[in-house]
């Protein structure tokens, strides 16, 4: 379920390598609901997780602008929906709603899942294109 395969690679070893950090960060998240810890120990796994995916976005928006990608604003506005929802779903748990970190895990998971073989592999087909990669 959070486990990196290689048909998830996009191409672009800055890319790829955070990808594996996500997936990484759930897989640890995922351990740690497995395992029963604490709520104060989910969080700070789900902040965590939460805090690199806002980072990768980041990175990956400045490369986009850089290498004049021609779907940056749709590409971003697809972080930004998975931003919004991830940070509502971050304050539920914050709240009280224990049951949240299986259910961001298969959120994000899910979403990651179908961006990088999608959204992001588009990203790697136009730097090879331009040998930018």
């Amino acid at each position: 379920m959070t486990r990196w395969l290689p048909e998830y690679a996009i191409g672009v070893q800055d890319i790829d390598a955070e990808h594996q950090g996500l997936f990484a960060l759930a897989a640890k998240l995922h351990n740690a609901v497995q395992s029963n810890h604490a709520p104060e120990i989910l969080e700070s796994v789900l902040n965590e997780l939460i805090d690199y995916t806002c980072y990768h976005f980041a990175h990956e928006e400045q490369l986009m602008e850089r290498i004049g990608y021609p779907h940056y604003a749709d590409h971003c506005e697809e972080h930004e929906a998975l931003r919004s929802q991830v940070f509502a779903m971050q304050k539920r748990f914050a709240e009280g709603e224990h049951g949240m970190p299986m259910n961001v895990l298969r959120f994000l998971t899910n979403w990651l899942k179908c961006h990088t073989t999608t959204t992001d592999r588009r990203i790697g087909s136009y730097m090879r294109k331009r040998r930018l990669a």
